[in-house]
């Protein structure tokens, strides 16, 4: 993490699967909250003591000169460890802040950059649970176990050794329950672990519910599921708060036996440090004193308990965090250009997706060459997506594409990323401006012109009341089916990648828009490869080649015009369409 003036830019250490590294990396944070952690509880014993001193000073003082002096002296030395106590919890908290930061980016960057194949086998809410929640969780436990490192552990190092100061033999027998209570948390840190890793995975289970239900609200409106929906919330909600409770009990159910065990030493300290009073051995003043720092220790033993307690639960969650994060190095690509292929072959490909056994493709072979527009078409389920993406590369696959003599799995992921651009059948927009939305903030005013015309955008841009800063709202809920899917198009050309891979481009857009857009994109292909998948068999018609798809195969190879006049899949494709009242193919 670096600051520039008041900005903080958040990144994990080198060894992010390791939580002392994230400590070792705020060393500065650490060793004030050391420092000022130490002396505070080291200091603190003194307040009880220059208490007792005042009440004696007040009990047995010939003039107030003397009670004002104690008064003074009680004062300033409880100001003083208590300047201590602030910089011990700003430091602290001000490194948990930090911690939480660089672990989120951490999370974060290892989502972005895993393999698909295995991140799509990632729940959503799970991985919006682990990095809001179980973060939370892992941080809050540092953070109470570092200052309970001083506030416990110095502190009552300080009260014992002022206790023993004062009275051996009271303090030995007192204390007796003390180490009780440290043996009895420990017995339970399995128990509570394993507890508190299932209401993890129920609070999980619940983000999950919720999200589909918000993102999904107009879906369940339709189809009357919001009692349904609800119920099924409900159910998930009582069984998290039920392993919750239980997590609570564990954690916290115990702490009247902690305190009862405590209670015994302090029947002890009354019953024996009474009776030195009575024989005068002690003031009031000093047995004030003494009673008040064994009750701190006492107290600081069930502290210490609840805080074994709190780690076991976090320790739950770190596994879970640890799930989601790679240690691996990130990958941070630069702008390069894309590869130019003359030829793109593709032998034996097959493909299955991620979740899937079955392959979605099997033993497809075809090649096209830079200039020419690709139509890919069947019926449901043919596998027309599942080639979409096995093209983009990201996925694995089975055969061969080569972009000239290259494969591409052996080409540099950067220079993947450069050579191919995709837009996907459900495109996503960002809850942000039309603008940026197809630009990612890159100033090219000459290029974003070119694509809006593509797209056929500039007649719908002109009648927003903000042009082309509108707002689109989340997954671009502010504009239209059909603007939406413009805007991804115009964002998936601006890229100016040499491969463009669409996948169903035009299924919200109107038959007149559709047919100014293929025609805009037959005029600058340039040396461009570009692949249509679409079943609306209309913008083949401007096609070099279609492929035909059927249960994973390709079953027809050709022109629009050669595959209308023979019998097969393609033909009655149009056959239907037509018959639906689509007019504007004809055979």
């Amino acid at each position: 993490m670096k600051e520039e003036g008041s900005k903080i830019k958040f990144s994990p250490p080198k060894d992010k699967e390791n939580l002392l590294s994230y400590i070792m990396k705020y060393h500065r944070q650490f060793l004030i909250t050391a420092i000022s952690g130490i002396f505070f509880n080291s200091a603190i014993v003194l307040g009880p003591i220059f208490q007792g001193k005042l009440l004696d000073a007040a009990a047995s003082s010939a003039n107030v000169k003397g009670i004002i002096k104690a008064g003074f002296e009680f004062v300033g030395v409880t100001l003083a460890f208590q300047i201590a106590r602030f910089f011990k919890r700003y430091f602290v908290r001000d490194m948990a802040n930090r911690m939480s930061g660089d672990m989120r980016v951490g999370i974060m960057e290892s989502i972005l950059y895993k393999d698909l194949s295995i991140l799509e086998k990632q729940k959503i809410g799970d991985m919006m649970s682990t990095t809001i929640g179980d973060v939370d969780i892992v941080v809050e436990a540092v953070r109470k176990t570092i200052t309970e490192l001083w506030d416990t552990w110095v502190l009552m190092a300080a009260y014992w050794i002022a206790l023993m100061y004062y009275d051996r033999k009271i303090t030995s027998i007192a204390t007796i329950p003390i180490p009780l209570v440290i043996v009895l948390t420990q017995l339970m840190k399995k128990t509570v672990h394993s507890h508190s890793k299932e209401a993890r995975k129920a609070t999980s289970k619940t983000t999950t519910q919720i999200r589909k239900m918000i993102s999904e609200v107009n879906i369940l409106r339709l189809y009357g599921r919001e009692e349904a929906e609800i119920g099924r919330l409900e159910k998930r909600l009582s069984k998290q708060a039920n392993k919750n409770v239980t997590v609570n009990i564990l954690k916290n159910g115990l702490a009247p036996v902690y305190s009862a065990l405590a209670s015994i030493g302090i029947i002890i300290v009354i019953f024996l440090g009474g009776n030195k009073v009575v024989d005068r051995s002690w003031t009031i003043g000093t047995f004030t004193a003494y009673i008040a720092m064994f009750i701190a220790l006492a107290t600081r033993t069930t502290t210490a308990a609840k805080v074994f307690n709190i780690q076991q639960g976090a320790k739950a969650s770190w596994d879970r965090v640890l799930g989601l994060m790679d240690n691996e190095k990130p990958m941070f690509f630069n702008k390069i250009d894309s590869l130019k292929p003359r030829d793109i072959y593709v032998e034996n490909l097959s493909f299955k997706y991620p979740n899937n056994d079955e392959y979605a493709i099997e033993d497809i072979s075809f090649k096209v060459s830079s200039g020419m527009i690709v139509g890919i078409t069947g019926s449901v389920g043919s596998g027309k997506s599942a080639l979409a993406l096995a093209l983009t590369g990201l996925y694995d696959y089975e055969g061969k594409i080569l972009l000239d003599n290259v494969n591409l799995n052996d080409i540099d992921y950067e220079q993947n990323l450069a050579t191919i651009t995709y837009m996907g059948h459900n495109p996503f927009l960002f809850s942000d401006t039309l603008k940026n939305n197809i630009t990612w903030n890159d100033k090219n005013d000459e290029k974003l012109d070119k694509v809006l015309t593509i797209a056929s955008l500039k007649q719908d841009i002109e009648s927003f009341e903000n042009g082309i800063d509108i707002q689109v709202g989340e997954k671009g809920v502010k504009v239209s089916g059909g603007q939406k899917q413009r805007i991804a198009l115009a964002r998936a050309l601006y890229k100016d990648a040499s491969i463009v891979i669409l996948d169903d481009p035009f299924s919200a857009v109107d038959i007149n828009t559709e047919d100014k857009i293929i025609k805009n994109l037959r005029e600058n292909i340039d040396d461009r490869i570009i692949f249509i998948f679409s079943h609306r068999l209309d913008v083949f018609k401007y096609t070099d080649m279609v492929l035909v798809l059927d249960k994973g195969k390709i079953v027809q190879k050709g022109s629009h015009d050669e595959l209308i006049s023979v019998d097969g899949i393609y033909s009655k494709i149009i056959d239907s369409q037509q018959f639906l009242g689509d007019e504007s193919i004809e055979k």
